[in-house]
């Protein structure tokens, strides 16, 4: 986080850094007596969830006491969002009831807490190939993917599948098929 600040006979400022969750009332201290205008805070030990941040900033160290001055800003409510979102679901279907041709494919992902941004599948190790939603669109908590694998040789196959949430948390999951042999 970065924020600004400036004191008119240019005493050194200070700053201290508290956050607190939404529901909470009293702040905690992440950080204090920093000469720098900005502090890196590493989310990830934080369950999800909506918080708030208030630096205060003192001249204290260049005043008496007496004379001393000190502000606080608090931030905007911003959210926290650590946890991947889930894959449900992976099947892969024979095409028109047989194993050969293309081959309806399909799962779900759900995210407890932000919009799910992008899906993406790998066939046996290959690249990751982009899947649109259902609804055509990314932005839900939960989404539904349909889509058609291409025509494979006879054998065991694994589909890998991962999906991104607005916040690029990455959740993942796989499911293994085979494809017959074709009859002669």
């Amino acid at each position: 986080m970065v924020w600004t600040a400036h004191d008119e006979n240019d005493d050194e400022i200070r700053y201290a850094v508290y956050f607190r969750g939404e529901h909470e009332r009293e702040w905690k201290l992440l950080k204090e007596n920093l000469e720098q205008k900005f502090y890196s805070w590493d989310t990830t030990a934080l369950p999800d969830g909506a918080y708030y941040l208030k630096v205060v900033a003192t001249d204290a160290g260049s005043n008496p006491p007496a004379l001393a001055l000190k502000t606080e800003r608090q931030s905007e409510r911003f959210e926290v969002d650590n946890t991947p979102p889930m894959v449900e679901d992976i099947k892969v279907a024979p095409a028109s009831g047989k194993m050969t041709g293309g081959h309806p494919a399909s799962f779900t992902a759900h995210d407890a807490t932000s919009a799910i941004e992008r899906a993406q599948y790998s066939l046996d190790g290959g690249d990751w190939v982009l899947v649109a939603p259902s609804s055509g669109i990314s932005d839900g908590l939960v989404e539904h993917y349909e889509f058609s694998l291409p025509s494979l040789t006879p054998g065991e196959h694994t589909i890998a599948v991962r999906v991104y949430d607005r916040f690029e948390n990455v959740g993942s999951g796989k499911t293994t098929f085979t494809v017959p042999d074709a009859k002669p």
